[in-house]
């Protein structure tokens, strides 16, 4: 076993109220916890001696391929009375393996991917720290690793397409036969396709969101695209245009296109919170000076109730136009007033649709 645990900077888009405690029950010790269940380590100095099952991979969005992973997971840990857990990697493999191309750019970060991973029925997360040595195991070497960290481990689950290994040169049939030998249940799940017969991926994700192209990737994902985080206060320039916004930072590897949006905006308060519609700019700010982080800028229609200081969760709606540097101030409010037109018409053309297509 390696000798530390790593030290893993939390999410800063993460809701500080979601991170507590770490986990009383065993584990790699000095492990990060989120809601109690997810612990981020670079190997164990004490093994997780609690009876688990585990799906292992990257799963990066959680899509509804990997929703049918987690609940074959479930299904192996209620067979085999031990819980159901996630073994994840942090960094991408393409961060650390020459494969042609430039790495991989996450949708979500470790933290993000282990609130996901708990709302889909996981009791703990493991994030394994992705590095040459990692990537250089033989499958056999892959298999102590499990038996050495997880040694009470009954049952794993993947996708079809699970590769590990030096080289990629072991697959779900290697795994598949570890399992075999060390008497542990295996179930490897096959993809979901999309109408035109491609697979979900975390990739066609990706390329949804660089595309804007939010429909798309809420029928792949299962959910819609929403940025996330504590709203923080900014120069106030709005204001004095009669557009106050609301600012969030937001600033993910993968990150849609800069530029004004049709925008849904809740604030995070117990269950829920009233949906507030706006118009919001994604970007740097330039006709204000260059921001050093991407922020999301929304301005509500009517009055609002969310401060500085508040969680919120904003849906991209719609893509209206691409960020643009204007020659000054009154030509930009100009600009928004076009903007917030078309996001209201957006919104009005939306729900005339959803009236027309009641019965």
């Amino acid at each position: 076993m390696l000798k530390k645990s790593l030290e893993y900077k939390a999410d800063p888009n993460l809701d500080k109220t979601a991170l507590s405690r770490a986990s009383s029950r065993g584990g790699p010790k000095g492990c990060s916890a989120v809601k109690n269940i997810v612990e981020i380590f670079d190997s164990c100095e004490q093994p997780y001696a609690v009876p688990c099952s585990l799906a292992i991979g990257v799963f990066d969005g959680l899509h509804i391929g990997h929703k049918k992973v987690m609940s074959a997971l479930k299904r192996i840990a209620r067979e085999t009375k031990s819980e159901p857990c996630v073994l994840t990697f942090s960094p991408h493999p393409s961060s650390v393996i020459p494969m042609g191309r430039p790495p991989v750019e996450m949708l979500c970060s470790p933290e993000t991917r282990a609130g996901m991973f708990e709302k889909a029925g996981a009791k703990n997360v493991f994030v394994k720290k992705f590095d040459k040595r990692f990537a250089a195991m033989s499958p056999d070497e892959f298999a102590e690793f499990l038996r050495a960290n997880f040694p009470r481990l009954r049952g794993i689950v993947t996708g079809k397409n699970f590769v590990f290994g030096k080289n990629a040169c072991g697959d779900f049939r290697t795994l598949k036969g570890i399992c075999s030998e060390n008497s542990w249940k295996y179930s490897a799940v096959k993809g979901v396709l999309r109408p035109d017969g491609e697979r979900i991926s975390s990739s066609l994700l990706r390329q949804a969101v660089r595309a804007a192209d939010f429909n798309s990737f809420r029928l792949m994902a299962g959910y819609p695209y929403e940025c996330f985080g504590k709203i923080v206060g900014g120069k106030k320039i709005g204001r004095t245009i009669g557009f106050p916004t609301l600012n969030l930072p937001w600033n993910p590897d993968c990150k849609p296109p800069f530029g004004v949006y049709a925008v849904e905006l809740r604030r995070e308060k117990g269950k829920g919170g009233r949906i507030y519609r706006g118009v919001a700019n994604y970007g740097v700010a330039p006709t204000l000076g260059n921001l050093l982080v991407p922020t999301l800028e929304t301005h509500v229609f009517g009055k609002c109730q969310v401060d500085t200081g508040d969680f919120v969760r904003v849906r991209l709606m719609e893509f209206i136009r691409g960020e643009k540097k204007f020659k000054n101030i009154s030509a930009l409010k100009k600009q928004i007033e076009k903007d917030s037109l078309a996001a209201k018409s957006f919104f009005e053309n939306k729900a005339g649709f959803v009236k027309s297509s009641t019965p």
